[in-house]
């Protein structure tokens, strides 16, 4: 007779756990829970977005992206412009009738000349190493893409792993509240039947004991469902709230 009673209490908080209307919820709830084909772009897009490695990832692009043109413009490093300017006497080359005094040759009139001019100096080191150097900075960028795009795959794969142990942890603990009160009810039950003597002390102990499990269980559940949920709200930047009001 004991067991079948202890046995219809446990079943009986079993059959109410499941069997409990939980709170309605908000319409971002409903929409972050019941519609993850709107939730995950959302989340997805926040987490690239917030993402140091990303940031990271796009400096290194821009910068294989300025080494390329800087390689293809290295040619101008042997170019030069230069100019001079000069005062004294030299012989006339405009005129050539000009005549030269024979006790000294170098008594000419003083003029100013100034001169300006463009020079190419090249190496051959420098012109064959310029299409690989190139080639080696356009190789750079197309590194510095794959990362990001093998990143931001990696943040995908995360924000959905972790969007799945949020929704899978919301359930849990939404059952285990529901079977504390199943159990908090039966626990009353219990003690009042114990007073009336209508069932024995062992009986009351397993019933208790069966409370206190459930009570335990469902403060583990309730840390489970806030420490993944916070955890989704870092990988984003954003509070969950915050990000699906802007839908």
């Amino acid at each position: 007779m004991k067991k079948i009673l202890v046995s219809l209490l446990l079943s009986s908080s079993i059959l109410l756990a499941f069997g409990q209307n939980n709170p309605q919820p908000t319409d971002w709830q409903e929409k972050f829970f019941k519609s993850p084909e709107i939730a995950l772009p959302l989340l997805i897009d926040a987490a690239v977005k917030y993402s140091a490695q990303i940031e990271k990832l796009d400096a290194a692009k821009q910068i294989a992206y300025d080494n390329i043109r800087l390689s293809r413009k290295q040619i101008l490093n042997g170019l030069a412009v230069g100019s001079g300017y000069s005062y004294g006497t030299m012989l006339n080359t405009v005129n050539g009738d000009q005549q030269v005094s024979q006790i000294n040759a170098f008594n000419l009139p003083a003029r100013a000349q100034y001169n300006s001019g463009i020079n190419l100096s090249l190496s051959l080191g420098q012109l064959l190493g310029r299409k690989y150097e190139v080639h080696r900075q356009e190789l750079t960028l197309k590194q510095a893409e794959a990362d990001r795009k093998t990143e931001e795959r990696e943040i995908r794969q995360l924000v959905i792993k972790t969007y799945q142990e949020v929704s899978l942890a919301k359930v849990t603990w939404e059952q285990s509240v529901d079977a504390l009160q199943s159990a908090d009810i039966n626990k009353k039950l219990a003690d009042k039947k114990f007073k009336l003597g209508q069932i024995e002390l062992d009986e009351l102990m397993v019933v208790n004991d069966f409370y206190t499990k459930s009570a335990m269980a469902q403060e583990q559940f309730k840390n489970k469902y806030e420490t993944v949920y916070l955890i989704l709200e870092e990988l984003t930047g954003i509070t969950i709230n915050d990000l699906m009001n802007r839908k």
